[in-house]
């Protein structure tokens, strides 16, 4: 059975590993530097599990795992920016990503559905998500959450919305 939870400091190690995974994976499929190219300042600074970003993400209270037989199997880093786009409390959703053993599991919109929830738990009135025009996977997860997307790759969700089923 897998466990949602807020992220933990011990999940540092967990995370990382596979958030550079997803990350390599992306840089594959549409990049055209090989990871092994990359200088090593970038690839230690990549993804919001780097040592310079974890913090944040760490403290937000809206970044989530799902976390099957102790191992880490998916993340979502989010945090809550104010005074932004006319908002006040903004869910900025940065970075998601499921292994790939585990794809299609309902574990991403778990892990979606549960940091919007928080989000607006904790007073958010508006969710966004950037999205690569060509990830038709998370295009179609964020839509099943309740997103709405723009051409500005940008997904966005009302959380005033008496409608929302979260």
């Amino acid at each position: 059975m897998t466990e949602i939870r807020q992220l933990k400091v011990k999940d540092i190690e967990g995370v990382r590993e596979l958030e550079i995974s997803c990350i390599k994976e992306y840089f594959a499929a549409t990049i055209e530097n090989k990871w092994e190219d990359l200088p090593q300042e970038w690839k230690d600074n990549l993804g919001a599990s780097s040592k310079n970003h974890f913090k944040a993400y760490l403290d937000s209270g809206v970044s989530f795992v799902a976390v099957e037989d102790g191992e880490v199997v998916g993340f979502i880093f989010a945090q809550i920016l104010h005074h932004i786009c006319d908002e006040d409390n903004l869910l900025w959703i940065e970075n998601m990503g499921v292994h790939p053993y585990f794809r299609r599991n309902m574990i991403g919109y778990q892990l979606l559905r549960e940091c919007v929830k928080k989000g607006r738990e904790m007073g958010c009135t508006v969710a966004h998500a950037m999205i690569q025009e060509d990830n038709a996977p998370s295009i179609l997860l964020h839509k099943k959450v309740g997103f709405f997307m723009d051409r500005r790759e940008v997904a966005l969700m009302d959380l005033r919305d008496p409608k929302l089923k979260l």
